[in-house]
C-alpha cells in the first residue's frame, strides 16, 4: 500500500507539531510521525513523508501529490486540528478511495469529531503497532473490529455510527519499534533546536511518559496521545470521551534499553547528525533510585566517546545529582529544559509539583557549575494565587541567576488536564463559549483568575520577553558568544517569533 505520512500547509503561521502549543518557535525534526512511518515500511508498505510548511510546498502541488496514495495520516495535534480536518475533506473529494488516518493527542481524546465517513480511521495512542494492524486488516478484507485502539465509521441504514474497540493497551518493549524513518526528511538541515549549535539535529525518544503528577501538563505530543489512551481503561467514556481526567490514572513510564539508545545514535553519527534533541517528558526519570541512576551512568559512558552534542527535558529535583549531571556533562549534554514555572511555593503546591522553589534554584545553580545549560519554562496562570507581583518576581529571580533561556506562556487548561476541570468548576474560563478552545499560549490566555485577568497575563507575557531579553547586559553578552553569521540569523529569527510577534 502507499502511504503518506502528511504535515499541511498553514493558512498562516504552522503550528509546531512535537509539543503541539506553538506556532513554529522552532521546527524540530518531527521523528514521532516517523516511528509509525518505520514500522509500516519495515513491513513491505511504500511510505512517503511530506512537511509541507517546512519544505514550502504549495496547496495546488499537495491538491496534485495527494491523488497518488491508498492512504494519507495526519499526527494531529490541539493547535493542528481545524487546519488537518479541513485538509482531510479536501483530500476526500480529491481521491476517494483513499483511507484517511488520524494519529495524535486530539484525535485520541474526541476521535468521534475526526471520523466523517467509512474510511476514516482514528488509531489512538501509541500508534505502531496499531496503524500496521489497521493496514494488513484493509488489505487483507479483515473485521477491523478486532483492531485494538482503533475508532471508525461504518454506515447502518444510511447513518454512520462511529465504533470505539477497546485500548491496545501500551508498548512495554520499546526496543521491538524500529529507529525513525529519518530517511523520508528531504533536507534535515532545515530542522533546529536554538540550543544545540551544531546541524543537522535529530530528535529522539528513549522513554515514554513522566511519573509526576502535575495537573496542568501538557507533555510531549506523542506522550499525551500515549497518556490519554492509557487513561480509558479506568475513565468514563462517552462519544468516545473520557469524562473524569482527574479520576483515570497515567499508564507507567517504559525505557528503551541502554543499548538500543547507543545503536541509534552511532546510526545517527554515521548519517552525519552532528547533535540530538531528547524529547522525553522526563529523560532522568526515577534516577533517585539506584537502578535508573546507573542506566543513565552507563549511557553516558557509552555516548561520551561519539562527542555529539545533545539536550533534554527533565524535573528539578532530578538535576541535584552531582555525579548524573557531570556524566552527563561529559558525554556531551549541552542543556536541560527545567519546567520551573514559577519560584512561589504556593503556586508549587496548587499544581501538586512535587518540588520546592529551593530545588528548583539549586538545580538551576549546580547545572550551571557544571556547565549545563538550565533552559527555563515559567507559566503565567498557573495558580489563582498568581498576582503580578510573584510572576514580576520569578522573572528577576531568573535574571539574578543569569540564566541564557527563558520560556514564558500561559497557562492552557486543556480538557485533558486535570487543571481544566478546576477552571470549569470556578468559571475561570475567558472565552464566548465558557469552554476550551486551542489557542497559542505564547501570546493568548482563555482563563481569568482572581489576581489575573485574560488581559493581564497577555500584556505580562510580552512585558516578560521584553523584559528579559532586551536588556542591554543580557543582549551584548549573548552578541559575543555567536560564532558565525548563520547562528546570528537563527537567533533572530527565534527572537522575532518570541518577542516581536509576541504582541
Amino acid at each position: 500500500m502507499r502511504i503518506l505520512f502528511l504535515i499541511p500547509p498553514a493558512d498562516g503561521r504552522a503550528p509546531d507539531r512535537n509539543f503541539g502549543c506553538n506556532y513554529g518557535v522552532e521546527f524540530q525534526e518531527p521523528s514521532h510521525i516517523l516511528y509509525p512511518a518505520a514500522m509500516l515500511e519495515k513491513h513491505g508498505h511504500e511510505v512517503k513523508f511530506v512537511d509541507c510548511p517546512v519544505e514550502k510546498k504549495s496547496k495546488d502541488w499537495l491538491e496534485e501529490y495527494v491523488k497518488n496514495f491508498d492512504a494519507i495520516v495526519f499526527f494531529t495535534v490541539f493547535l493542528s486540528e481545524e487546519i488537518d480536518k479541513k485538509w482531510a475533506k479536501k483530500i476526500r473529494k480529491l481521491n476517494k478511495n483513499a483511507y484517511i488516518i488520524f494519529l495524535g493527542p486530539e484525535p485520541t481524546r474526541k476521535p468521534y469529531d475526526f471520523i466523517f465517513d467509512d474510511k476514516v480511521f482514528v488509531v489512538r495512542g501509541e500508534p505502531e503497532f496499531t496503524i500496521l494492524d489497521l493496514i494488513n486488516h484493509l488489505e487483507k478484507g479483515l473485521n477491523l473490529k478486532n483492531v485494538l485502539g482503533l475508532s471508525f465509521g461504518t454506515f447502518s441504514r444510511g447513518k454512520l455510527k462511529i465504533i470505539d474497540n477497546p485500548p491496545r493497551g501500551i508498548i512495554e518493549d520499546l526496543d521491538k519499534i524500529p529507529f525513525p524513518a529519518r530517511h523520508l526528511i528531504k533536507n534535515p538541515m532545515v530542522y533546529f533546536n536554538p540550543k544545540l549549535r551544531k546541524r543537522p539535529v535529530a530528535t529522539m525518544l528513549t522513554s515514554r511518559q513522566c511519573w509526576a503528577q502535575c495537573i496542568y501538563c501538557i507533555p510531549s505530543a506523542y506522550t499525551f496521545a500515549r497518556e490519554i489512551e492509557g487513561r480509558r481503561a479506568t475513565g468514563k467514556i462517552k462519544n468516545g470521551k473520557i469524562l473524569n481526567f482527574s479520576r483515570t490514572k497515567k499508564p507507567p513510564v517504559r525505557f528503551r534499553s541502554v543499548a538500543n539508545i547507543f545503536k541509534e545514535f552511532k546510526m545517527l553519527k554515521k548519517l552525519g547528525y552532528k547533535a540530538v534533541a531528547i524529547m522525553d517528558d522526563d529523560f532522568l526519570a526515577l534516577t533517585k533510585l539506584p537502578k535508573y541512576k546507573r542506566r543513565i551512568l552507563k549511557l553516558c559512558r557509552l555516548l561520551k566517546p561519539l562527542k555529539m552534542e545533545w539536550g533534554c527535558l527533565a524535573r528539578a529535583d532530578e538535576c541535584l545529582d552531582k555525579e548524573i549531571l557531570q556524566a552527563m556533562k561529559d558525554a556531551g549534554c549541552k542543556y536541560i529544559d527545567l519546567g520551573i514555572e514559577s519560584f512561589d511555593q504556593q503556586d508549587l503546591d496548587f499544581v501538586k509539583k512535587g518540588l520546592t522553589v529551593g530545588d528548583q534554584m539549586g538545580a538551576i545553580l549546580l547545572l550551571k557549575r557544571i556547565g549545563i545549560e538550565p533552559k527555563i519554562n515559567v507559566l503565567i496562570g498557573i495558580s489563582p494565587f498568581q498576582t503580578k507581583e510573584s510572576i514580576k518576581w520569578t522573572l528577576e529571580v531568573l535574571k539574578m541567576l543569569d540564566v541564557k533561556y527563558v520560556s514564558f506562556s500561559i497557562v492552557t487548561p486543556h480538557p485533558a488536564t486535570q487543571y481544566y476541570e478546576i477552571v470549569k468548576k470556578n468559571r475561570w474560563l475567558a472565552t464566548k463559549t465558557r469552554d476550551w478552545v486551542g489557542t497559542d499560549p505564547y501570546r493568548k490566555g482563555i482563563i481569568k483568575l482572581p489576581y489575573l485577568s485574560q488581559k493581564d497575563m497577555e500584556r505580562l507575557v510580552n512585558w516578560c520577553y521584553r523584559s528579559f531579553y532586551l536588556r542591554p547586559s543580557y543582549v551584548l553578552k549573548r552578541l559575543f558568544e555567536i560564532k558565525n553569521v548563520s547562528e546570528f540569523i537563527e537567533i533572530l529569527k527565534v527572537m522575532w517569533n518570541l518577542i516581536f510577534r509576541n504582541t
